[in-house]
C-alpha cells in the first residue's frame, strides 16, 4: 500500500521532472487582462522546440484553416492566447511525463487528448463558451496520476496494470492494490507542479464527482464516452453506458438542452476528436 506521504516524498525527491518555466510564464501571462500578442512570443522566443510544437499544431487537423501559418505571430492569433497556454502546457505535460515505466504512452495520451477535445466539445454544447479551454486543459491531465505512480513506484504498478489485463478497471486495481488512485495521485502532482485550484480539484474529483460540479461532471463524461471508442483494457472493451441513466450527463446537459440535444451526433463526433487526438500526441512526441 501507498500512503499520501510516501507519494508526496517521491514529488519532494524529484522523481518526477518540473514542467518547463516556459509554460508557466504562459500560464501566468494570460491570466493578465493586458497580456499582449508581442509579450507571448517574447516567453515562446525562448523555448524554439516549444514554438515549433505550436507551429505544428496550428497547421494540424485540429486547428488548420484554409491557410498554412508560416509565422509564430500568426499561429497565436489563430490559436488564441488561452489555447496557445493550454496546448503549450499539454505538449510540455507529455514530452515531460511520456509514459511513465510500464504504460502504453501512445494510447494513455491519445485516450487523454481526445477526452480533452470531447470535453471542450460538450462543454460549447452546454453553452458553457468561457470553460471551453479550461475543459480541454482538464481532460488532457485528468489521467496524469497513472504516469505518476508508474514512475515513483514501478514495481507496485506492475500489480495494478496486471490486474487490468486481467479485467479490472484502473481505478478498482489501484485502490484495492495500492490504498491510492491516479485521481489523487493526480491532484498531488498538479499541485506539486502549483496548476490551479480548480484544476486540481477537477483531476481529484473526475471519478467521484459531486452533482453540484460541473467539470469533473464533464470530464468524468469526457472519460466514459473516449473510452467506449479507446479501451483502457479489457474491462473497457465491455463498458456500456446509458447517456439518460449517467448523473454525469444529467449533470452537464440538463434542462432544455438536454431535451433538445442530439446524441447520436454527439457521440459520432467523437471519433473524429480521437483522429485529432491521435495528431496532438504525434506532434507532442517530435518536440
Amino acid at each position: 500500500m501507498i500512503s499520501r506521504e510516501q507519494f508526496t516524498s517521491r514529488l519532494k525527491a524529484r522523481t518526477l521532472p518540473s514542467l518547463p518555466l516556459t509554460v508557466v510564464a504562459l500560464g501566468e501571462a494570460v491570466q493578465d487582462e493586458r497580456c499582449t500578442v508581442d509579450r507571448i512570443l517574447g516567453i515562446l522566443s525562448k523555448d524554439p522546440s516549444l514554438s515549433a510544437t505550436l507551429l505544428r499544431l496550428a497547421n494540424s487537423a485540429l486547428y488548420a484553416g484554409s491557410d498554412s501559418v508560416m509565422d509564430l505571430r500568426t499561429a497565436v492569433l489563430r490559436l488564441g492566447f488561452d489555447a496557445v497556454a493550454n496546448l503549450g502546457t499539454g505538449a510540455a505535460v507529455i514530452k515531460t511525463l511520456k509514459g511513465g515505466t510500464h504504460l502504453d504512452a501512445l494510447k494513455l495520451w491519445q485516450h487523454s487528448v481526445a477526452v480533452g477535445l470531447t470535453a471542450k466539445g460538450v462543454c460549447i454544447l452546454a453553452k458553457r463558451h468561457g470553460q471551453a479551454e479550461t475543459a480541454f486543459l482538464c481532460g488532457l491531465l485528468h489521467d496524469i496520476g497513472k504516469v505518476a505512480l508508474d514512475t515513483c513506484f514501478p514495481e507496485d504498478y506492475a500489480e495494478v496494470l496486471k490486474a487490468v489485463a486481467e479485467g479490472a478497471y484502473f481505478v478498482d486495481a489501484e485502490r484495492a492494490l495500492l490504498g491510492m488512485d491516479h485521481a489523487e495521485a493526480g491532484a498531488l502532482l498538479a499541485a506539486d507542479w502549483s496548476f490551479p485550484e480548480s484544476i486540481v480539484d477537477v483531476i481529484r474529483d473526475h471519478h467521484d464527482p459531486k452533482s453540484e460540479d460541473f467539470l469533473p461532471n464533464l470530464i468524468h463524461l469526457a472519460d466514459l464516452l473516449v473510452r467506449t471508442r479507446i479501451p483502457m483494457g479489457p474491462a473497457d472493451e465491455r463498458l456500456m453506458i446509458s447517456l439518460d441513466d449517467l448523473p454525469a450527463f444529467k449533470a452537464v446537459l440538463a434542462g432544455a438542452l438536454h431535451k433538445d440535444l442530439d446524441v447520436e451526433r454527439m457521440t459520432f463526433s467523437i471519433d473524429d476528436e480521437v483522429d485529432h487526438a491521435l495528431a496532438f500526441v504525434e506532434v507532442a512526441f517530435q518536440a
